[in-house]
Parts: structure tokens; sequence; C-alpha cells
């Protein structure tokens, strides 16, 4: 009878460990599937930094999907199918696309030094940082220049635009030191007015501003080819519902 007991004990331990096991292994499959399923090059992509970006392209992707498909904005426009793909996927893409930009951008930045840490976190605490600086300096009533406040993208575009002049404007860095070659071949690709007049500028008089364009050339075509280079994974069915369960 003790034995008997003894082993009804150990199975209802058994059991026990099954059940909690069980319901942990549940768990975690769970989480897993509510987990957001993107990565851009070494970058995890979280639900935030998505939408953020998302929302970012919504306006010029409903100008695509119109002007592409003579489509008219109503209320299932996302959810019709446009050739192969619904719009919130073609909004998916564009997306992606954009993450891989800005990603494009900030690891250039990192590798010359521009950022210390080339992921979102960092730029949204940058983003923080610089509106508490501006509220702190307003409370005191000090000069600031530009906005008060930034939103998150006017923050982005701010910071974006001042990495790539900081990238042309150094000498030193791949592709920054043009040939005369080059140079010409800028001048001569078109007219350059200045000032009002009608006549087109010699080239010494438009050197400055034609350095700067071949330099401004340069730089994208790198982040370009930073772009092509990085690799997307995930779930991107995923990320398309996603997509269209989070459009405004």
């Amino acid at each position: 009878m003790k034995n008997r007991k003894t082993q009804f004990q150990k199975l209802g331990i058994a059991v026990f460990v099954i059940a909690v096991t069980g319901i942990a292994t549940c768990a975690v499959q769970y989480n897993n599937h509510k987990q957001f399923d993107l990565t851009v090059g070494e970058h995890s992509i979280g639900k935030e930094e998505y939408l953020n970006c998302m929302k970012s392209v919504e306006y010029d992707t409903k100008m695509q999907i119109q002007q592409d498909y003579n489509a008219i904005y109503e209320e299932d426009f996302w959810e019709k199918e446009y050739d192969d793909k619904h719009g919130y996927e073609i909004l998916a893409e564009n997306t992606v696309e954009q993450l891989k930009y800005i990603h494009a951008v900030y690891d250039l930045a990192k590798e010359c030094g521009d950022v210390s840490d080339s992921s979102y976190e960092a730029l949204d605490q940058r983003w923080k940082d610089e509106n508490a600086e501006r509220s702190e300096k307003v409370a005191k009533g000090e000069v600031i220049y530009g906005l008060k406040e930034y939103t998150f993208q006017l923050y982005l575009d701010y910071e974006i635009s001042t990495l790539k002049e900081q990238y042309c404007n150094d000498l030193t860095r791949e592709g920054m030191e043009l040939t005369e070659a080059e140079i010409l071949e800028c001048y001569e690709s078109r007219d350059w007015i200045f000032g009002g007049s009608e006549e087109n500028a010699d080239l010494e008089t438009a050197r400055i501003a034609v350095e700067r364009e071949v330099r401004e050339q340069k730089y994208d075509e790198k982040i370009a080819q930073i772009e092509n280079d990085s690799q997307v994974n995930g779930d991107m069915e995923q990320v398309s519902r996603f997509t269209l369960k989070n459009i405004e």
C-alpha cells in the first residue's frame, strides 16, 4: 500500500512537471509568435521603429499607387490588389526599403565616427536629449535656433542631412577627393546659372557648386551600394499583416 502511494505521488509529480513544462512551452511559442520578425542587415527592427518608418512613407506610397494604377483613395484602398500585390504589401515593401536606406546612412556614419551607435534606440535617445536641451534653453529664456521641439521624423531628417554634409565636407573620406575630369564631366552635364543671370557660368565661377554636386552624387551612390548589400530577413507575411492593422 505504501509502495502504491509512493507510486501515485511520483506519478502526480511527473504530471505536474509535464503540465508546467507544457504551459511554459506554450508561453514561449506564444511570445515568439507575437514577436516582430524583421531584420535589416545586422539590425533587428522593432514594432516602434517599423511604425515610425511606415508612417513616414505612407503618403508617398498612397500617391505612388494612385498614379501607377489610376486608383481612387477610398475605404478599401489598402486592401485592394494592384497587379499581384495588395496596397498594404506595397506599403510594407516601401517601408523596408526606407529602413534599408536609414540604416545604410547610420552604419556609414558609425564607420566614419560621426555617431557612436547606429541603432534605432540610440537615435531615439539623441532625439529626446535634443528636445530636452531645447526645452531647458526655452525655460531659461535663452536663444535657440530652429524649432523649439522636433518631431521624431523632423529630427531624423535633420540628422540624416547633417551626416551627409559631414561626410561630403571631409575630403579625406572615400570618394571625396575629386579629379578634374570628374568636375569637368559634371560641369558639362548641364547649365549653371547664378544670381538671376541668363548666361551659363564658367567653370571657375561654378566650381564650388559643381564640386558639391559631384560629392553628393558619390555619397548617394555609396549609400545605395550599402543598401543593395543589406540583407533583409524575417516573416514578410507577418510584417504585411502588421502593416495593414496599423494603417490609419
